[in-house]
């Protein structure tokens, strides 16, 4: 019984040291069973040089993003000299519209030429009135690309103990072949992404 009241009566120092404890508990039974989750690791493409990927690809397919939710998406890459490749993506909302991002493109492995990461840092309307879309630094990894056809892009950003992935499959032209767009959808599915919800991006009737 001593101890019983003993206990009630601590100070709150102690009730909050006992809440750290518990909730290193509850982490330590979320990575145990595995709730943790971390972005996956899948093998970019060798012998990738960036100065063949520069120029504008039409966006065919993409996987989560949430950034693009218009139409005829385009993304033209050119390189710099100040060492930066700039990249202007650009859209068609559903009002008309036509929408301009500009961002900028650099290596993050230099090991790895197919390890890029790209800033978003502006987003306008064509006409000049404003975007409110907010952007950040993310992974730009080129998984596969013969540069003259087709490209695989893969994206992961770690939210907490959720991984959010992104995938895009580009092409130089309006439309690419479906069985070259299966195998790129392939590479995502045997690296374990589940592609249900890639959506495919209309590049029809487009300026």
């Amino acid at each position: 019984m001593e101890h019983l009241i003993y206990t009630m009566g601590r100070s709150s120092q102690d009730g909050n040291m006992q809440g750290r404890l518990l909730m290193l508990l509850v982490f330590s039974i979320c990575f145990t069973r595995g709730s943790f989750r971390s972005c996956p690791t899948i093998p970019v493409q060798k012998n990738f040089t960036l100065s063949e990927f520069m120029g504008t690809w039409f966006e065919i397919e993409s996987l989560n993003t949430h950034l693009e939710k218009g139409d005829c998406i385009t993304h033209t890459f050119s390189q710099s000299a100040d060492n930066w490749i700039y990249v202007n993506t650009t859209e068609k909302r559903d009002n008309g519209k036509r929408i301009l991002y500009m961002g900028k493109l650099s290596p993050a492995n230099v090991n790895q030429a197919a390890k890029l990461q790209i800033l978003l840092t502006e987003g306008v309307y064509m006409d000049f009135g404003p975007v409110q879309d907010q952007f950040t630094f993310i992974p730009y990894n080129v998984l596969a690309t013969d540069f003259q056809n087709y490209s695989l892009i893969y994206s992961c950003t770690q939210h907490y103990f959720t991984p959010t992935i992104y995938a895009w499959i580009m092409s130089r032209g309006y439309q690419l072949e479906e069985s070259t767009i299966k195998d790129l959808e392939n590479i995502l599915k045997t690296n374990g992404i589940n592609i249900d919800k890639m959506q495919q991006i209309n590049q029809k009737d487009c300026p």
